[in-house]
């Protein structure tokens, strides 16, 4: 509950930032022993709070908020969590639609070297949701990537 209560009071400057990624790699580093898995995904707020900071963050914060959700959705319980949360569901939608608007803009254009970070974010944020799909047994509904 401690690092939950630290990340969501750090805001976007720069010392703020040095503080949120030792933070977000270490619930990322609880998350892979699966009795901590489970404390992880029941904290109160938690589930809000990585998503908030993987729809806010550029680099390093988004790569790491995003290996932490995918270990939550892996679980049975994590994937119950967020389907209990609509407004979640909808905001990691709305981000994978954004991230392939801003891809499909970036395709016409931008060379292919400056593609490259938008569309890495884009595959994360659709993996994130087709193993939510996935556990909530909807495998045959993929989501396209609409790049």
């Amino acid at each position: 509950g401690t690092l939950f209560k630290l990340i969501r009071s750090l805001s976007r400057s720069i010392p703020d930032q040095e503080v949120l990624k030792p933070a977000l790699s270490t619930l990322r580093n609880l998350s892979r022993y699966p009795h901590l898995i489970d404390v992880l995904i029941e904290s109160y707020g938690s589930l809000e709070t990585i998503v908030s900071e993987f729809l806010r963050n550029k680099e390093e914060g988004y790569f790491i908020a995003s290996d932490l959700l995918k270990r939550i959705f892996t679980e049975k319980k994590g994937v119950e969590a967020v389907c209990k949360s609509p407004a979640l569901l909808k905001r990691l939608h709305n981000h994978v639609e954004e991230l392939s608007r801003r891809a499909k803009a970036d395709k016409r254009t931008k060379p292919h070297a400056m593609k490259e970070p938008v569309d890495k974010r884009l595959r994360e944020a659709v993996e994130i949701l087709e193993l939510i799909k996935v556990s909530m047994g909807n495998p045959t509904r993929r989501l396209s990537m609409k790049v």
